[in-house]
């Protein structure tokens, strides 16, 4: 079963949310140097930054916000990743659970059910290596609530 949530819901969703790191990329920054940033201060982890794409629409019928996803290494036998210490900011209220991918979508669905939110990028994640493993039937019926 997975872990009980991290906090109680925030605003604005009202809720728990489940989301993969990221953040804001700071003046000067690269979208790969953010990514790397981000992933130490809310898991702990470092990593290497395996591609990243170009600029990504979220929402693009309400807002003209844009990402890039960055696809990143975490080698968890490195000597730096055996102990991972957050630097969290003190308005971040973030607990790490790593899944394995096999188990994602079925994680996540339960965690919907406990009142959660999954980020959509996450969810849509999930679904796509469900997709692949298994093909549609089972992702159908991984999807059904």
């Amino acid at each position: 079963a997975p872990p009980p949530p991290p906090r109680p819901p925030p605003p604005p969703m009202g809720a728990v949310t489940i989301e993969l790191p990221a953040g804001l990329v700071d003046p000067g920054e690269s979208p790969e140097a953010a990514a790397l940033r981000e992933l130490k201060e809310e898991t702990g982890y470092t990593g290497s930054s395996a591609c990243v794409s170009g600029q990504l629409a979220m929402s693009p019928g309400l807002t003209d916000e844009a990402v890039a996803l960055v696809v990143v290494e975490v080698d968890l036998d490195s000597p730096a990743n055996r102990v991972p210490e957050q630097a969290l900011d003190e308005s971040e209220f973030i607990r790490v659970n790593r899944v394995p991918v096999k188990a994602l979508l079925p994680t996540l669905r339960e965690l919907e059910r406990d009142g959660c939110v999954p980020f959509t990028g996450l969810y849509t994640l999930a679904v796509g290596l469900q997709l692949g493993a298994s093909g549609l039937a089972d992702a159908s019926a991984a999807l059904s609530t």
